[in-house]
């Protein structure tokens, strides 16, 4: 299995792959962000969605994307149980 690594603050995402993202993942951006939950609460999902996209840093990571599904690694243990075919003794 080939596995390829995007850093997001070097290569940010684009809105549409963004919501490409999301959708494979059924989740809203307040699902993936870094934002305070205090901030959080306080925007839109659009605005959130926004600023995602503006600031690359706000995006929650590291997200895992296969084909047809996506999903946040977070604590990083998930990775193991999301993908447990693949040695990950490299990188955790």
């Amino acid at each position: 299995m080939e596995v390829k690594w995007v850093n997001y603050l070097e290569t940010p995402l684009r809105g549409a792959e963004l919501t490409a993202l999301l959708e494979k993942m059924g989740s809203q951006p307040s699902a993936v962000t870094r934002l305070k939950e205090e901030e959080r609460a306080e925007l839109s999902e659009e605005e959130i969605f926004e600023r995602l996209v503006e600031e690359p840093a706000t995006l929650n990571r590291p997200i895992i994307e296969r084909e047809q599904t996506a999903f946040l690694c977070r604590p990083l243990e998930i990775i193991k149980e999301k993908m447990p075919e693949y040695d990950w003794s490299d990188y955790l």
